[in-house]
């Protein structure tokens, strides 16, 4: 079903303060810099694959920043995902 007036899931986000995403930005870095070294002090298996997703994070701010566009960040985010979870499941089995 195409035409009509029907906008995409989420269209509404587009019209939300680009603050707001830096801040949900910075909350999440922030969980993952505070989980990596728990995780690793309590030597919990795979530990390191929290810095993927930390690194994930700082992507985002380079599209707030103006240097790269929304689908190259979404791209290497979840290709920083995709490596987190490889190192996970190979490393498990």
């Amino acid at each position: 079903m195409t035409g009509g007036n029907r906008l995409p899931l989420g269209k509404f986000l587009d019209d939300l303060p680009k603050t707001l995403y830096v801040v949900a930005h910075i909350v999440f870095l922030a969980i993952g810099v505070w989980l990596w070294p728990r995780a690793r002090g309590d030597a919990l298996p795979y530990s390191e694959a929290l810095l993927l997703y930390t690194l994930s994070q700082i992507v985002f701010f380079g599209y707030f920043a103006n240097w790269i566009t929304l689908k190259m960040a979404v791209l290497a985010e979840q290709t920083l995902m995709v490596a987190m979870v490889l190192v996970i499941v190979l490393r498990a089995t």
